[in-house]
């Protein structure tokens, strides 16, 4: 009874004295608070360059986090004022490492409230470092995870406490801090393996963020987004790859298909794992896995879903200037409509259809739409519409049987939908579904014929995306 008496004492001064105070003295902006798990274990590790790194990471809890969180700290450095050890020992609860001594064991006490299913706060450089440079990470953090396939990783960067309060200064500053909490990681593969890992995640958010507080302009316009279509076999997944590693040269590009890629100076980079896209591939195999055109419609619509949820995760956090999507969530599942409701599927129907998935058309309970496609009805009421409308449309034109030639010579399982006929339609439909987006909403597209060496359509391919993006500069 006393331990729950104190934990709500001490997540009552939190929220009452400690976070108005910093937000008074310093101010505190917080970005990414949802990437904290409401329950459940989890590790939040940051880069350390000030005491109140620790006080901005505890306020960038949400509430109820605060009471289940522990921090690790230097016992052998605040043991030696009796008064502020019992602060602290009171506000964090630590987990205490004694770096002159040694003693205890700090991992073991780290597994244990994990496993108890709290969160703990980690600074892996193991002590303040110098302001803008981040040390080699220590590996206890890489034996934690290592041996808890699963556990989420949040990383973390602190932008500000280095200069309100640096290392050896008695008095802070008023200068204004940032928390930015990037999205969970899911670290595998050896405590080595996993504490490189983690260094590079909060080496790519640190990258990011302060890249984009040096250029955050109100005339920067968002990222372009290209959807690259086509029937299976037609080449897209190919073209699409090629498109973000030609146009990398000049642009930070980023690649949605089957896995999500960065390019930048033309040339891989490494992407900051996206928890949206370990999902998004696991649904994509239960799809490919479907034995009918019944049971891969769920498992689709939710892939498309969350590839569409993924792109804005992408532009959030890796800041393209450029998005080529292997497809696209809402001209594909307008496309697919074709499979189920063949008798109400024309071009009419398409311009509605991708009005209210993308927001941009209002319907009324008795929309015939809705009658026919009941699916749409759900989804609106899930909250799962808008989709994003791409910036601009490639169709990768091929002859169905070729495409099965193609699909035929991969040696993989052919999928449900994977037959001429079905691909006939599809190739039918997405035609159809480009009109009614050229018309509806005035944006380009362009046919590209598949069947060609693929560095000629490549080549084509730049040159319709050029003019694409110089429409989009000049306006309508």
């Amino acid at each position: 009874m006393k331990r729950g008496h104190s934990l709500s004492g001490r997540t009552l001064v939190h929220r009452g004295l400690l976070r108005p105070t910093l937000r008074l003295l310093f101010g505190v902006g917080l970005h990414g608070r949802e990437n904290v798990p409401d329950e459940g274990a989890f590790v939040l590790a940051a880069n350390h360059n000030s005491h109140l790194d620790v006080l901005l990471l505890f306020a960038a809890l949400p509430a109820r986090r605060i009471r289940d969180t522990r921090a690790l700290a230097a016992k052998d450095y605040f043991a030696r004022n009796r008064v502020l050890f019992r602060i602290v020992e009171f506000l964090f609860r630590p987990i205490w490492v004694d770096r002159e001594k040694g003693g205890g064991d700090p991992i073991g006490e780290m597994r244990a409230h994990l496993d108890g299913g709290g969160g703990v706060i980690v600074f892996p450089e193991g002590t303040r470092g110098e302001p803008g440079h981040l040390a080699s990470f220590r590996g206890g953090v890489g034996r934690v995870v290592e041996s808890r396939p699963g556990l989420p990783v949040i990383p973390a960067f602190l932008l500000g406490p280095e200069r309100a309060l640096p290392r050896g200064a008695l008095v802070p500053l008023p200068l204004w801090n940032h928390v930015f909490l990037g999205p969970p990681q899911v670290l595998s593969g050896k405590a080595e393996d996993v504490t490189r890992g983690l260094q590079e995640a909060i080496v790519a958010l640190a990258e990011s963020e302060t890249a984009n507080s040096h250029r955050r302009r109100p005339e920067k316009r968002e990222a372009f987004v290209v959807a690259i279509l086509g029937i299976d076999g037609s080449g897209k997944s190919t073209l699409a790859r090629r498109l973000a590693m030609e146009t990398s040269a000049d642009a930070r590009t980023c690649l949605i298909g089957d896995v999500l890629e960065l390019f930048a100076e033309g040339a891989p980079r490494t992407a900051q794992p996206l928890l949206v896209e370990k999902l998004r591939a696991w649904v994509n195999r239960r799809a490919k896995a479907a034995k009918s055109l019944a049971f891969y419609k769920v498992p689709k619509i939710a892939e498309l879903l969350l590839r569409d949820a993924l792109l804005g995760e992408a532009k959030r956090w890796y800041g393209p200037d450029l998005v080529f999507m292997d497809g696209s969530p809402l001209l594909n599942m307008t496309a697919w409509s074709v499979l189920y409701r063949e008798e109400f599927f024309d071009e009419a129907f398409c311009a509605q259809a991708l009005g209210v998935l993308s927001g941009w058309r209002e319907v009324t309970a008795g929309d015939p739409i809705l009658r026919h496609f009941p699916e749409l009805t759900a989804m609106r009421r899930l909250g799962l519409v808008p989709l994003a409308l791409p910036d601009a449309v490639c169709f990768l034109d091929v002859d169905p049987a070729v495409s099965m030639e193609r699909i035929r010579r991969r040696g993989e399982a052919v999928q449900v939908h994977e037959t001429e006929e079905k691909l006939a339609k599809l190739r039918e439909a997405y035609r159809v579904v480009i009109a009614a987006y050229e018309r509806e909403f005035g944006r380009p597209a362009r046919a590209l014929g598949g069947d060609r060496d693929v560095k000629a359509v490549t080549a084509e391919g730049l040159v319709f995306l050029a003019e694409a993006q110089e429409k989009r500069r000049v306006g309508p």
